[in-house]
C-alpha cells in the first residue's frame, strides 16, 4: 500500500478544529477483516484472487449470516478524472422488469467493497474519513453546525438526480441519524439541497456550504493511500465517508454494496 502525503486543507474550517479525522485502513488477510471494520471503520483485503466476483464472498466472509441483500456488482473505469470529495454510497435506483419494480440500488447501504482492478498510473489516492470523530469534533467546536447535521431534515440526493430509474420523489432524511437499533450514521451527500418547501432554506443552504467546507478541509487533511490491483478497500458505510484524488490515465474499479442485517 502507497501512502501519500496529505494536500494542504482548503476548506473555510481551520484544520485542527477537526482533529486526526482521517484513516489508514490496515492491510489484512480475511480473518481479521471484520475486527477490524468493526474497530477502526474500514480495512483493506490482500491476497485475494481480484475477480469482481470474488466480492460477493468477501462480503460473505465478512458479515457471515448478518448479509442481507447484495446489490450488483458495479465496474467503473474513468480516465482523466478530478477529485471525488467525500461521500457515503447510497442511491435510491429502482426499475420496473416485466411490472416488478426491482430496487438495484439503495440509500441504506451500510457496507461498500470496492475491488482494485487497475490503478491509476498517476494520481487517483483514496481517503477515508471516520464520521464518528469528525461529529464528535464538530459537536464541540462548531455547535451550530452539529445542530443542524443531527436536526434537520434534507432532500439528500438533491433536485438534480433525474436518471432513468430513478424515482422523483425525494429522499428527505439527515445528516446524522440512528438505527432502530442504535446504530449512528453519518452521511455525507454531494449534491444535497434544502428539503422541498422548507421554510428557511437560505440558512440550510448555508449550512450545507459550511458542512461541505469542514468535508474539503477534513480530506485534506486525511492520510492518502493507493489501492493496488487484486484489493478491496472495507468501508462500514455508516461511519466512513470516503472519496478519492484526481488521477491522470485510466483507473478501473469493482463497486460492491450490501445491506446487513443490522441496517435500520
Amino acid at each position: 500500500m502507497t501512502v501519500a502525503t496529505p494536500g494542504t486543507p482548503a476548506g473555510a474550517v481551520p484544520e485542527d478544529l477537526l482533529g486526526r479525522t482521517g484513516l489508514l485502513p490496515e492491510r489484512c488477510a480475511d480473518s481479521r477483516a471484520a475486527a477490524l471494520v468493526e474497530r477502526d471503520g474500514a480495512a483493506i483485503l490482500t491476497g485475494r484472487p481480484g475477480d469482481p466476483r470474488d466480492l460477493v464472498l468477501a462480503a460473505a466472509d465478512l458479515l457471515g449470516t448478518r448479509l442481507r441483500t447484495v446489490f450488483p456488482v458495479r465496474h467503473k473505469t474513468e480516465e482523466d478524472a478530478g477529485p471525488l470529495p467525500l461521500h457515503s454510497d447510497g442511491a435510491n435506483v429502482v426499475v420496473d422488469v416485466h411490472g416488478r419494480a426491482v430496487r438495484l440500488r439503495d440509500p441504506d447501504e451500510d457496507y461498500l467493497l470496492q475491488l482494485c482492478q487497475a490503478p491509476a498510473p498517476s494520481g487517483g489516492y483514496s481517503i477515508v474519513v471516520d464520521g464518528y470523530r469528525l461529529l464528535k469534533r464538530l459537536r464541540t467546536d462548531h455547535p451550530e453546525l452539529y445542530a443542524f447535521l443531527t436536526t434537520a431534515d434534507v432532500d439528500f440526493f438533491g433536485p438534480s438526480v433525474t436518471a432513468r430509474g430513478v424515482p422523483p420523489t425525494p429522499v428527505v432524511r439527515r445528516f446524522v441519524e440512528y438505527t432502530r437499533g442504535g446504530r449512528l450514521i453519518v452521511r455525507a451527500s454531494t449534491s444535497a439541497a434544502p428539503a422541498p418547501q422548507e421554510p428557511d432554506a437560505a440558512a440550510h443552504s448555508r449550512m450545507l456550504r459550511s458542512y461541505a467546507d469542514v468535508l474539503t478541509t477534513a480530506a485534506a487533511a486525511a492520510p492518502r493511500f493507493r489501492l493496488e490491483a487484486g484489493e478491496i478497500l472495507v468501508v462500514d458505510n455508516y461511519r466512513m465517508l470516503h472519496g478519492r484524488d484526481g488521477f491522470r490515465g485510466r483507473r478501473s474499479m469493482h463497486i460492491l454494496t450490501v445491506l446487513s442485517s443490522h441496517a435500520w
